[in-house]
């Protein structure tokens, strides 16, 4: 016969105080010691693993330089890997893999300690309760983070002018992912609120089941994704779908019999349910501000720029694609030929600063951009070997711009044709209900 675990005193709303005995079963050996191990794996990756947010604690900051120093020796002496690699613990680098091995190791070793140093423990209610609340509070963060990035348009931003006429075969697969997701707001909005939506639910113990599994739902989409268009969130998108599940967990076989034997659903797992009113008023007041730094936290970046929907935002000066209508050198005009490896096609004005010349091959070449609109110079930075160049402007209609250089012992005359983008098929907000207005609308 299974022993009463302890007893709470609590207060009745019409009553004198009471007494409740709260008769917990025992944990199995094995769950005793799995709980440990995930326990000390899950706060460790979240103590540890940098992802950080403007304005949020970030105690990661301050232990990884630690971690990453460890990982550079175990990378060296325990794996013994000669090629260059990165210690640091960003997105799925060889030092993040290598620090996920560490984690696991040290969290053995801490579990099969715990477990000697604590072995008359019969179960862990109380820790498991609060640990449950906190990685889903950590998940919730996160699932809303990404939830007004997409509302906003902050994730998944219209294509720069540079990916638009760059050909799909000489696009990786995930700026190609990233492009198409970027064009439509409409879906942007609605993955957006699904994620926002989880997040809230998983904030409050009558929602955290049904949010545990629309989270689910959602990170097995974003995981496929980022493992089908190799995008480097692979970790970070498989450790929140853990947590997820783990949220869920308690709930796993209740779930089990309510959609595969018919059975009636079984008591939930233990949770506190009886707290003296004042208790219950500090757990309130502390939840309010719990969550209100979290909103305030995700919400604050918007505030502060005003930029409610990056599609609309302000661009940098000169920003978009132009066409190449004329291309001097020393006073030659080169024709447009397809195999010119020198003469322009297009060039492009990126939004974090980058000028893209397109030559006649559709090769690209990169360069950092500095824009003096007093001198009306543009000074361009090549990326590799900052091999510099000064480009004057002169804006000679709305659309067309020359341009003047001298590049070694060249000299160049161009002359740019601003290209209207909006026109573009992938820019055209069409939509039709039948394949006939398609068809003639095309």
């Amino acid at each position: 016969m299974e022993k009463p675990a302890w007893r709470i005193n609590f207060n009745t709303m019409n009553g004198p105080a009471s007494k409740i005995l709260i008769t917990l079963p025992e944990w199995s050996s094995t769950r005793k010691w799995i709980f440990r191990f995930i326990f000390v794996f899950v706060l460790l990756f979240i103590l540890s693993v940098p992802f950080p947010h403007p304005y949020l604690l970030n105690p990661p900051s301050v232990v990884s330089p630690f971690f990453e120093n460890l990982v550079k020796w175990t990378g060296d002496h325990v794996f013994k890997i000669r090629h260059p690699y990165s210690n640091r613990l960003i997105s799925d680098s060889t030092g993040l893999y290598i620090h996920l091995a560490i984690l696991f190791f040290i969290s053995l070793i801490t579990a099969v300690a715990w477990g000697i140093i604590d072995k008359r423990k019969k179960s862990y209610p109380i820790l498991a309760y609060w640990f449950r609340v906190g990685i889903s509070y950590y998940l919730a963060f996160y699932l809303m983070s990404y939830g007004f990035n997409k509302l906003f348009k902050r994730q998944f931003y219209i294509p720069e002018p540079n990916t638009l006429f760059t050909t799909m075969g000489n696009t990786y697969r995930d700026l190609l992912y990233w492009s198409s997701m970027g064009v439509s707001r409409p879906y942007n909005i609605f993955l957006g609120s699904l994620e926002l939506l989880a997040g809230i639910l998983l904030l409050f113990r009558k929602t955290r089941l049904i949010g545990s599994l629309l989270a689910i739902s959602i990170l097995l989409n974003i995981v496929a994704v980022n493992l089908s268009y190799n995008i480097n969130v692979k970790i970070f998108s498989c450790f929140l779908l853990w947590l997820a599940l783990l949220v869920m967990a308690p709930a796993a076989k209740r779930l089990y019999n309510f959609f595969f034997t018919g059975n009636k659903m079984p008591a939930a797992a233990w949770e506190p349910q009886y707290v003296s009113p004042v208790m219950s008023r500090v757990y309130i007041t502390g939840k309010v501000l719990v969550i209100g730094y979290m909103l305030w936290c995700l919400l604050v970046v918007y505030i502060k720029s005003g930029n409610f929907n990056d599609d609309q935002a302000t661009r940098p000066p000169f920003h978009g694609a132009y066409e190449v209508i004329s291309f001097s050198k020393n006073n030659d005009t080169l024709p447009p030929l397809l195999s010119d490896t020198y003469r322009w096609k297009r060039v492009f004005i990126h939004r974090r600063g980058y000028f893209i010349i397109q030559f006649m091959n559709d090769d690209m070449q990169d360069y950092d951009l500095y824009c003096d609109t007093l001198k009306k110079a543009w000074y361009i930075q090549k990326t590799t070997d900052k091999t510099e160049a000064v480009l004057q402007y002169r804006q000679t209609t709305d659309t067309t711009i020359r341009l003047t250089s001298k590049i070694g012992i060249d000299s160049l005359h161009i002359d740019l044709l601003r290209i209207d983008l909006s026109k573009l098929p992938l820019l055209q907000k069409e939509f039709s209900w039948t394949v006939d207005e398609s068809i003639q609308e095309r």
